[in-house]
């Protein structure tokens, strides 16, 4: 549990109108293995189960052990639980012709979720091998399962909404290599688990869908691309701010939700990406461009501002508690960006935030002095103190002179 809040489950999302017809499928018979590898074609006989269907009949090197079929069909995309960010809204019925991803993660070479770079890596290494980053809609399909899944695999129902990939279990150190909070931050580990650490299998054979790295996909960010009749989605055909999905080591249990939709905006931890082998082109989703607009200001200390850095987030007032002006448990900001903790009161800022949108904004000094088993240093944001503007922003363009107050505690 995480801010007495408990894992997802599926009846929080589930509407009687999501329980769409799964298309039959021909069945897998007289399936041809050109390769002789022992596993038929996945594209000649897209219903074959995962585990013996061949993404490359054409290469013995690719087997169910390296890349994993996932069956044309629809899928259930989204989340209404009560940790999902405004993002994760409508719940609806997708599409998708048959594909397959990669079974393992791999580590992106320059790490950061907030790097363009590690993002311009993963493209160029899954290119290299003749495939591509993974749609955000294959990516949730893969880590969710199909509804050919559930109670009645004729259609969709409340069991095709597994919230995590293994199922409905709570996140555990053992399930996700993650961070746990309940009465004090526990991470599991500290730093990545080698690719082939299998904490988690998803539906379909992919390992560590949840936690670990975080995933590059193909999409460019929207906060509302979600919409009834999908078919194939590519997100936004322009854009500046990409998705990742899958959470990280230091993320929260709520990032361990197959839903849960994080963008290169928001300074994240390490970075990684699976690559997918599509049967079918996409299509772009008819939604308008995600506009960037620049905050600036300054953070105010009562304190010098002394540790390892300031970090400052804004978060989208859909996502606060109207009571306490906090944010809900589990909801990630919008934006966030780091700055140094050089001694001084204090620190001007510039921040990007998503046009149109009202915003609380907060800085957090982390204070330093944590260490993880091996001696690595983990991030505590807010340890050294915190604070957060006294009005909410309203970003329709580029606004100045905003101050967000601080009180550092003494160490």
């Amino acid at each position: 549990m995480q801010g007495g809040v408990g894992p997802e489950t599926p009846q929080e999302s589930w509407r009687v109108e999501l329980a769409a017809e799964v298309p039959a499928l021909p069945a897998a018979e007289d399936c041809p293995d050109a390769d002789g590898d022992g596993f038929p074609s996945a594209v000649a006989c897209p219903a074959l189960p995962a585990e013996r269907a061949d993404c490359d009949d054409a290469r013995a090197d690719v087997s169910p052990a390296t890349e994993r079929w996932v069956r044309p069909g629809p899928f259930i995309m989204g989340s209404a639980a009560r940790q999902a960010g405004r993002d994760e809204a409508p719940v609806t019925v997708v599409s998708l012709s048959g594909y397959c991803i990669d079974v393992y993660e791999a580590a992106a070479a320059s790490g950061l979720a907030r790097d363009d770079a590690s993002r311009a890596d993963a493209e160029a290494a899954c290119a290299a091998q003749g495939k591509v980053l993974p749609t955000e809609a294959q990516w949730e399909k893969a880590a969710r399962g199909g509804c050919e899944l559930g109670q009645d695999p004729s259609r969709c129902d409340v069991d095709d909404l597994r919230p995590y990939p293994w199922g409905t279990g709570a996140p555990t150190c053992a399930l996700a290599n993650h961070q746990i909070a309940s009465g004090g931050v526990t991470l599991c580990v500290g730093k990545p688990d080698p690719a082939t650490t299998a904490r988690n299998t998803g539906p379909y054979g992919h390992v560590n869908m949840a936690g670990n790295a975080w995933e590059w996909v193909a999409d460019r960010y929207a906060p509302n691309v979600y919409a009834t009749g999908r078919v194939d989605p590519t997100g936004p055909a322009t854009g500046e701010v990409y998705v990742l999905r899958g959470g990280g080591w230091n993320t929260f249990s709520t990032n361990m939700r197959v839903a849960n939709r994080f963008t290169s905006n928001v300074a994240g931890s390490a970075s990684g990406f699976r690559c997918a082998r599509p049967t079918a082109a996409g299509k772009a989703d008819a939604v308008a461009p995600l506009v960037l607009v620049t905050l600036s200001g300054e953070i105010v200390a009562d304190r010098p501002l002394e540790g390892v850095q300031v970090n400052l987030s804004a978060f989208d007032n859909d996502d606060l508690d109207s009571a306490t002006r906090r944010p809900y448990p589990g909801r990630s900001p919008v934006a966030e960006g780091v700055l140094a903790a050089d001694g001084s009161k204090r620190i001007a800022f510039e921040l990007e935030v998503p046009r149109g949108g009202t915003y609380l904004l907060s800085a957090a000094l982390d204070a330093g002095r944590n260490k993880g088993a091996g001696g690595e240093y983990i991030s505590r944001s807010g340890s050294g103190g915190a604070g957060m503007a006294r009005d909410l922003v309203v970003a329709d363009g580029d606004q100045s002179g905003i101050v967000i107050n601080v009180a550092v505690r003494p160490q």
